[in-house]
């Protein structure tokens, strides 16, 4: 999906330069029409298309369109309270510096009228989100998609490998071009071998509060762990049981940090979207695939490349091993018995 917006349409600016009929020499040889002498080149009259847009660093924006672009002052702004120091421009390649960068993980909105050298102006609205330089290394540690129970709700619990901060680190159900449900975490400074869990289709319950304080204890909601940072999705609605992906990006539009794709289907020859079963979720895990988080076995993407959750329940979490080992493949997972669920706390390795 594009991280950018069309927001006004595109101005051509242009001349026709129109003969008048007497004072073209009567020539009887002359093959040439009426709609000869106007000629409209399309690639002339067309403004700068943009083609992506990436932030250098936090404090540069580089712009990328697919002609060389001019940048029309009076419409240039960050939304909202960031100054553009600086603007090079002229090339295919724009670069915006900001004065200072942005807050962690807040969301921005830049403001973009470009021209080429004819004048022919496109305007674009853009979101992008305040850089973090402290995105801890994590993983998708554990997972409970079935019904939820009276002691638990679906949840993801995130198991971290560093410290830093979790500011715009965002949780999909789906992926970040295919989202179902997400989760943008706010600023929570963590460290490494803590946990986190994120609660879905949560009631709203006084209990259920987003714990970005001193303690883990302060959230009592159904499911909240004393020994994990917990996050509520009130009205979210449960994860998919099967035939989904779960993923995590460093912001809602950044890299890949982990996936897990999960689905009980198996392919037969013929099958529409490699068996998958909607085009949605091939690409889905094309997507995570293309991204490096996830390893399949051949050169295109197949339902027995994903874990199978069957025999998954409330009580039978999906987890990786004691040491959450991770090869970024279905041989990480398993689903342990009864009972055996851990969030926040070292998963079992017994396996149902």
């Amino acid at each position: 999906m594009p991280k950018f917006t069309l927001i006004s349409r595109a101005r051509a600016a242009f001349r026709v330069f129109i003969v008048l009929a007497g004072a073209i020499p009567a020539v009887s040889c002359v093959g040439d029409t009426w709609e000869s002498l106007v000629t409209f080149d399309a690639d002339t009259l067309r403004p700068p298309r943009l083609e992506k847009v990436s932030e250098e660093g936090g404090a540069v924006l580089e712009a990328r369109f697919d002609k060389a672009a001019w940048v029309e002052p009076a419409f240039l702004a960050v939304y909202p309270d960031l100054e553009i120091s600086a603007v090079e421009d002229g090339s295919s390649l724009v670069r915006l510096t900001l004065a200072a960068p942005g807050q962690p993980g807040k969301r921005y909105t830049l403001e973009l009228t470009v021209r080429d050298e004819r004048g022919n102006t496109s305007s674009y609205l853009y979101h992008f989100y305040g850089y973090n330089p402290r995105v801890p290394a994590m993983l998708i540690n554990e997972v409970i998609v079935n019904t939820p129970s009276t002691t638990i709700y679906n949840l993801v619990e995130i198991f971290l490998l560093s410290g830093g901060n979790m500011a715009g680190v965002t949780l999909f159900q789906g992926t970040k071009s295919y989202p179902d449900i997400s989760f943008t975490f706010p600023q929570r400074e963590v460290q490494k071998g803590e946990y986190i869990l994120v609660h879905f289709n949560t009631a709203g319950a006084a209990g259920e509060i987003d714990e970005t304080g001193a303690s883990k204890t302060e959230a009592s909601g159904k499911g909240a762990s004393p020994t994990a940072w917990d996050f509520w999705l009130p009205g979210s609605g449960n994860l998919s049981r099967d035939n989904n992906v779960i993923s995590l990006y460093t912001n809602p539009d950044g890299a890949l940090i982990d996936a897990l794709v999960y689905t009980s289907r198996k392919y037969e020859p013929g099958a529409r979207y490699n068996g998958f079963g909607t085009g949605r979720m091939q690409d889905k895990v094309l997507e995570v695939v293309a991204e490096g988080g996830w390893v399949i076995q051949g050169e295109e993407p197949f339902p027995d490349d994903g874990f199978d959750p069957t025999g998954a329940t409330s009580t039978r979490s999906i987890c990786r091993d004691s040491k959450s080992t991770n090869t970024k493949s279905a041989a990480d997972w398993h689903i342990v018995p009864s009972g055996q669920r851990t969030p926040g706390a070292v998963n079992s390795d017994a396996v149902y």
